[in-house]
């Protein structure tokens, strides 16, 4: 029996699928816009934040698409690494596929917990401290690859779990309906006792976000069961335009619920069991979205954005370093204009506009290193 049998797939290898790197570029775009508003425009924590506006119009105009983008924002990511996990495991087995994921996400997390995290905190604090590298590495912690490291216990996990179980293949699959409803209903319960543990948002254990690790896990088992068993290509358009409409009304709840905790209270404290009842309905809310969120994004850009453009497939293929390396390069470029006499919300712009393509710039320069290549 051949490997890609046994475990779960007689599926051959596909080309290239243009539209998964539309998605990666689009969603790694949209977390450097989100990283660099938290710098200039939102009070939320970043390597430099010297120049922090204290209009509250700007807090308000970006607060939610900039929680929401940090909170739903690499969910359709997810999905997509555990669906073509199934692919790679059945290519290369459990064994072959653990090792895979050692060496592509093992490698560079370890990179940015010894390099760029205590890099970027350097560079960002040079007009305000004098701590030396030494000092920051000292201090370091898994930062924004909290998401790769998750993947990566995902991806052993499931290594793991088709070594003791391999798949079995099934005719049908569920109404997806009832895998909707299954999987933001488990996220929403998990994600709530998560919270009892580990508060949302809390930096605890390096800054894993572990309070944020149960809407990854469903959504890369999410993808893991598109994979085995194909449940994606059953949904037809009017399916996708009514799960988009959920998702739409998710949000615009979620985002009055958002602001009226803003009005009450901080959202931090209230999100740590104080008031059950908001906790209760943001998990849920939290759950539904990031279900119907994930699964509209992935279908549509897998059937409306399919054109292939060059330098898109490039910075697609150098998403994966564009991520690791982007706080770094926003931050240097935030401490380059600090002499620049721009207000913050016009500089939050400048480095916005400038920071993505300068992001996705030194990743495709490090694809192109012999040696790093294989690790990104």
């Amino acid at each position: 029996m051949s490997t890609a049998t046994r475990y779960g797939t007689t599926e051959r290898t596909r080309p290239h699928e243009s539209w998964v790197d539309n998605l990666r570029v689009t969603l790694i775009a949209g977390v450097i816009v989100v990283h660099t508003a938290t710098a200039y425009v939102i009070d939320i924590p970043w390597y430099y934040d010297d120049e922090r506006t204290g209009s509250f119009v700007w807090s308000v105009i970006f607060g939610f698409p900039t929680f929401a983008g940090g909170a739903f924002g690499l969910g359709p990511l997810f999905l997509v690494a555990g669906w073509f996990a199934v692919r790679s495991l059945a290519r290369r087995g459990p064994g072959g596929f653990a090792r895979a994921r050692l060496l592509r996400l093992g490698v560079p997390l370890l990179a940015y917990i010894l390099v760029v995290q205590p890099l970027s905190d350097y560079v960002g604090n040079l007009r305000s401290e004098r701590g030396s590298f030494l000092y920051y590495l000292g201090m370091t912690e898994v930062g924004v690859m909290w998401f790769v490291a998750e993947l990566l216990a995902c991806s052993l996990g499931y290594a793991w779990l088709r070594h003791r179980r391999p798949a079995v293949q099934y005719r049908r699959s569920c109404r997806p309906e009832i895998v909707l409803f299954v999987a933001a209903a488990t996220i929403a319960i998990s994600t709530f006792a998560g919270w009892q543990v580990w508060p949302w948002n809390a930096e605890v254990v390096l800054n894993l976000r572990l309070g944020e690790w149960p809407q990854g896990v469903v959504l890369f088992a999410l993808g893991i069961y598109a994979g085995e068993r194909r449940w994606l290509d059953e949904l037809t358009p009017a399916s996708t335009r009514r799960i988009g409409w959920l998702a739409a009304t998710a949000a615009l709840a979620l985002s009055a619920l958002f602001g009226a905790m803003i009005a009450w209270a901080d959202v931090d404290v209230l999100l740590q069991a104080s008031a059950l009842g908001p906790t209760i309905l943001f998990a849920v809310l939290d759950g539904l979205l990031a279900v119907t969120w994930t699964v509209w994004c992935v279908t549509w850009f897998r059937r409306r954005w399919t054109a292939h453009r060059p330098i898109l497939g490039r910075a697609g293929r150098a998403s994966y370093a564009t991520y690791v390396m982007h706080p770094l390069v926003i931050t240097t470029l935030m401490v380059l204009f600090a002499v620049v006499p721009l207000g913050a919300p016009l500089k939050f712009v400048v480095i916005a506009a400038v920071g993505v393509p300068g992001s996705f710039a030194v990743g495709y320069g490090l694809t192109r290193i012999p040696g790093l290549a294989r690790g990104f």
